[in-house]
């Protein structure tokens, strides 16, 4: 798993490190979704995750899925890297074979427009115009009809806010006079092997067959149903979510005792401890991952150089406290069951700051793209019953 992360907070540095000025050089870029789809490699000159992506737009077509192949193989795509469509539909059977081609190269899909500019150093690198010359926020764009099925295919998928919608599959005889015999029965078997193909395709990618029963209501010559973030998450289209497990108090060694949590999202699992070393003015944070021994050399690294630079805001309703850290230890296993380790002593603050606060972050201004990556994801929510971090407050460990 860490591999893919690496290629994901890695994916296009160079062109990441380029300005603005140096890159952008060639004709504007604004394609028309109702031509065929086209892809092209994209940035937008910031240093974060999701400043670089995969264009994706326009009509899926019988070759679509190919030309994806034929893009991946040659640009040399990683695994862990961003596609961002925007199109109204298309071919049905391509739009799965699409999503097929998407999931094989392991790739995150999301919706949105592009609009800039070709890159000097090269044509079909788009380096997108920043809205309103300042904000990096994505242009609204649309993905229905044979796209969502195409988008399911990301292995992260990122659409609680996208204008994603459905309908029934049809033939264009259908929606064009609705009311004519225009099937025969040999076509009424082939649209029931497709729902059964539909499903299956479905299942396997991880989203709930309820997708297929909802857009099976909507008839093709009516308007489309836009599915709304609460459906997106529900129906598993969206998975970017991580959750987080209620705080729960474990002992350690006579008489100590730590609260943990464990944060899961489709990028990482971590477990982040707190607890306190002779009395509870010495609050501590341990974050802790189960990596195997040639990926855990990487984080244990990772995480040494992360708690070195960072300070840890402590949030509640009221506010927030920052406060700095002191590492204190990292370790990196040997063998497959240990954990990473990294723990940091929160300095002035107490188990009841702690306790106080409904969310943790690490920060800092000195985080590389990598490292501010990898910091966001050592965030918590706590979660629970937060009166468990008093009860570790009293019992410390010696």
């Amino acid at each position: 798993m860490m591999s893919n992360i690496r290629n994901l907070v890695c994916i296009f540095v160079t062109l990441g490190s380029l300005s603005a000025h140096e890159a952008a050089a060639g004709k504007s870029f604004n394609y028309d979704i109702k031509g065929p789809m086209i892809f092209r490699s994209a940035f937008n000159g910031g240093n974060c995750n999701g400043c670089e992506w995969i264009i994706a737009e326009g009509a899926i077509e019988n070759d679509t899925p190919e030309k994806l192949k034929k893009f991946i193989d040659q640009k040399k795509i990683p695994r862990g890297s961003s596609l961002r469509l925007n199109s109204p539909g298309g071919n049905l059977l391509s739009g799965i074979k699409l999503g097929e081609v998407i999931r094989a190269a392991g790739l995150f899909t999301s919706v949105g427009k592009t609009v800039g500019e070709e890159s000097s150093f090269d044509p079909e690198t788009i380096l997108e115009k920043v809205l309103d010359g300042t904000s990096y926020e994505v242009r609204n764009g649309v993905c229905a009809s044979a796209c969502v099925y195409a988008f399911v295919g990301g292995v992260t998928r990122f659409a609680a806010k996208s204008k994603i919608g459905i309908h029934q599959f049809y033939d264009e005889r259908s929606v064009s006079e609705p009311l004519a015999k225009t099937a025969s029965s040999v076509d009424r078997s082939a649209d029931q092997l497709l729902t059964a193909l539909l499903l299956e395709y479905i299942v396997r990618m991880g989203i709930d067959p309820r997708l297929v029963s909802l857009a099976g209501t909507i008839p093709p010559w009516g308007e489309m149903r836009w599915l709304s973030s609460s459906e997106l998450i529900d129906l598993k289209i969206d998975n970017s979510e991580t959750s987080f497990t209620p705080l729960s108090v474990e002992p350690f060694g006579a008489s100590g005792a730590y609260v943990e949590t464990v944060s899961r999202s489709v990028y990482y699992t971590f477990r982040l401890r707190l607890y306190c070393r002779g009395v509870a003015d010495k609050a501590f944070v341990a974050f802790l991952s189960n990596e195997n021994p040639k990926d855990a050399e990487y984080l244990s690294e990772a995480l040494s150089d992360i708690l070195k630079k960072s300070s840890i805001a402590l949030v509640s309703d009221k506010g927030e406290k920052v406060f700095p850290l002191q590492l204190a230890m990292v370790t990196s296993p040997k063998e497959a069951k240990q954990m990473v380790q990294a723990s940091s002593m929160v300095v002035g603050a107490s188990m009841y700051d702690i306790q106080n606060a409904n969310r943790l972050e690490l920060r800092s201004d000195l985080f590389s793209r990598n490292e501010g990556n990898l910091a966001y994801w050592l965030s918590f929510n706590l979660t629970g019953d937060r009166r468990k971090v008093g009860i570790a407050a009293r019992s410390c460990i010696k």
